[in-house]
C-alpha cells in the first residue's frame, strides 16, 4: 500500500502521451515540494505533488481540476476548481497513514499592465467522511508572489500549511511558513 501513491506520482510526471505544462520545486529549511501539471485539454488539468518533511514525513497527490480565466475578457485570473487523492505518512512514534479526497482549487491573477509580476494561492480540505486509514481529516493551503525572470520561469516566496489530522496523534503540523520556489513551464 506504501508503494502505491510512489508510483501513482512518478506515473504523473512520466507524463507518457501527455506534455508537461509545468513544474515547480520549492523548500525551506525542513522541507522540500515538487509539483508537475499537465494540460489534458484547454481547461482539463491533471497534476501530482510530493511532500517532504525532514522529520515530520511525506504527503503525496493526485489532482485533477476545471481551469479557466475568471475574468470576462481578460487572462490576468484563472481559477481551478476540482480535487485531489492524497496519502500522508506521518514519520511520527505512531506511524499513522491515510488517503484522504479533499475538495478544492487553486487562484493565479497576473497585474495587467506588469504582466510579470503574479499572486496566487490555493485550499484544498477533506472532513472525516472523505478520509481514510489513520487519517481524520485533511488541510492544506498556500498564497505566494511571484515575478517571472523569464517567460518560462518564476521565481516565488509563498508560505503554505499542510495539517493532517490523526487518530493518535491528533492534529499535525507537517508543513507550516515561508518557502522560496521556482515555476518553469514546458510548452
Amino acid at each position: 500500500m506504501k508503494l502505491f501513491p510512489a508510483l501513482l506520482f512518478a506515473g504523473l510526471l512520466a507524463g507518457g502521451p501527455l506534455s508537461a505544462s509545468e513544474l515547480d520545486l520549492s523548500l525551506n529549511a525542513d522541507a522540500v515540494k515538487l509539483r508537475g501539471g499537465f494540460d489534458l485539454t484547454n481547461n482539463i488539468q491533471v497534476g501530482g505533488s510530493w511532500l517532504y518533511h525532514q522529520d515530520k514525513g511525506h504527503a503525496l497527490t493526485a489532482d485533477a481540476y476545471i481551469t479557466g480565466n475568471a475574468a470576462p475578457g481578460a487572462q490576468t485570473l484563472r481559477v481551478g476548481l476540482g480535487l485531489q487523492l492524497a496519502y500522508v505518512d506521518s514519520d511520527e512514534s505512531t506511524k499513522e497513514d491515510g488517503f484522504a479526497v479533499p475538495l478544492g482549487g487553486y487562484v493565479r491573477y497576473r497585474l495587467p499592465r506588469y504582466d510579470r509580476f503574479s499572486f496566487g494561492g490555493s485550499l484544498h480540505y477533506a472532513p472525516g467522511v472523505l478520509s481514510f486509514g489513520d487519517l481524520d481529516s485533511y488541510l492544506s493551503w498556500d498564497a505566494w508572489a511571484g515575478y517571472d525572470v523569464i517567460r518560462e520561469a518564476t521565481v516565488y516566496v509563498g508560505v503554505r500549511a499542510l495539517k493532517p489530522e490523526f487518530e493518535e496523534v491528533g492534529t499535525q503540523h507537517m508543513d507550516t511558513g515561508l518557502h522560496l520556489g521556482v515555476r518553469v513551464r514546458l510548452r
